[in-house]
């Protein structure tokens, strides 16, 4: 597989070879986070540094863009051992591709612990798949080093692949399901070999100095299909172009290109979101996105998406992708009383919404099986869970689970039905007429 785009490349042409990335840029990073807008670079064309940021109540996104520059360390301090197979039945965490490397058992058992300066990081598993490095690790800090802070800390990595630097990627930071342990996910723009060795140094947490330094071997998990047709449509002064598509183990991959004039996209006031219908018109649901980036191209203004979607089973003939414009603003729920007659229905916008279908209440716990209507994207995979006259979320249990049925979303909570509402995010969305692709999947 040769994938075109290439972060590290762009990045290069824009700012330059000797381009240093400092401790000072890193906690620039770190005060940036709380805003999700994205930023897109004027003039040459550029991926660039992406921030985006995702906070709900179990989750939180960072995505980064490491530099080549970082410190570079060996591995002498990395202790190997084996470890058994996963248990397939085990708590699931991640979205619904992560969800299903879990059930397929297709993790790689790591157990690697580096200490260092009170610090004691260990990776437990792995997996490559073509789409995304995935990894779980937890981190042990000795009380000397504990600050007493409320906000999360999250490690800086450094990868390296065959022994050289590999930045061509956006990370994100989740819970991994169990207590201490983490989920880091790196999505990948350009292409990994199919075996290779793997080097992760972990450069620093907060104002603690590593490096922690792990290396091992790792074995892509073959993809179902690839391929790289830069197809194309165009309606007036708008195209869209899908440069590569992946079917992966924990992914339906798209690489999108959006092109409009500069004008256009600077009073735009809104971003690009996709919907992917298979052969027979089944929508597959969308999970995340990787970082997007744009710039100026012959005269126009191109911006780049990387987009994950769910698995597939079976891969179908065709997909036909389907643009929308999301409009920005204010964030608005919906929210209804729990204790209603059911199917209960939250209607997100003008395009579908989410059914809640059966509500299941265990000793402490409340279980809501529900699925998504419409046109299908990641803000139909989420529901919350308050008591009436409360702004702070009952915790969870889970992100969400994604079953043949739908998605079981899990809270820890004691109180009776009547005094809960359930509630979800609103979404204001506009589809783009005339802009429907699609692309046939030649097996």
């Amino acid at each position: 597989m040769n994938r075109k785009k290439s972060l590290k490349q762009a990045f290069i042409n824009k700012y330059g070879e000797d381009l240093k990335f400092s401790d000072e840029d890193m906690q620039l990073v770190l005060n940036k986070v709380h805003n999700k807008k994205v930023e897109q670079p004027k003039g040459k064309f550029s991926m660039g540094p992406v921030l985006m940021l995702i906070l709900t109540p179990l989750i939180m996104m960072i995505l980064i863009l490491s530099s080549e520059h970082l410190l570079m360390t060996d591995s002498k301090d990395a202790s190997k051992e084996a470890e058994p197979a996963a248990e397939s039945d085990r708590r699931l965490f991640g979205d619904a591709g992560i969800q299903n490397i879990i059930k397929k058992d297709l993790f790689t058992g790591i157990n690697q612990t580096v200490e260092k300066n009170g610090v004691a990081f260990t990776i437990h598993e792995i997996m490559y798949d073509g789409t995304r490095l995935a990894l779980v690790y937890s981190m042990d800090k000795e009380e000397s080093n504990q600050k007493g802070s409320t906000h999360p800390e999250f490690p800086f990595f450094k990868l390296s692949i065959d022994g050289k630097p590999f930045i061509d990627y956006s990370e994100s930071t989740s819970y991994a399901g169990e207590k201490n342990k983490l989920l880091q996910e790196f999505h990948t723009y350009t292409d990994i070999p199919d075996q290779f060795q793997l080097s992760i140094d972990i450069l620093r947490l907060g104002e603690i100095e590593g490096p922690w330094s792990f290396e091992f071997s790792l074995e892509k998990i073959k993809e179902k299909y690839y391929a790289s047709p830069s197809k194309s449509i165009a309606k007036g002064d708008t195209s869209l172009t899908l440069n590569e598509m992946s079917f992966s183990a924990s992914s339906t991959n798209l690489n999108i290109d959006m092109t409009e004039p500069n004008e256009k996209q600077r009073i735009r006031a809104g971003t690009y979101i996709f919907e992917i219908r298979d052969n027979k018109g089944n929508s597959i649901a969308h999970m995340t996105s990787g970082a997007t980036g744009g710039g100026d191209r012959d005269g126009k203004f191109v911006e780049n998406f990387n987009e994950y979607f769910e698995p597939v089973d079976k891969l179908p003939k065709s997909i036909t992708i389907i643009p929308y414009l999301e409009k920005r603003g204010e964030m608005d729920y919906i929210t209804m009383p729990l204790n209603q007659e059911l199917p209960i229905y939250l209607e997100q916008d003008q395009f579908g919404g989410i059914e809640i279908k059966e509500v299941e209440q265990k000793q402490g716990e409340i279980w809501i099986y529900y699925e998504g209507k419409g046109v299908s994207e990641s803000f139909r995979s989420w529901v919350d869970l308050k008591e009436k006259g409360s702004n702070t979320p009952i915790e969870r249990i889970n992100n969400y689970e994604k079953t043949a049925e739908g998605y079981i979303s899990k809270f820890k909570t004691s109180l009776p039905l009547e005094s809960l509402i359930v509630s979800t995010a609103k979404r204001n969305i506009t589809k783009l007429e005339g802009l429907e692709l699609e692309v046939e999947i030649d097996i």
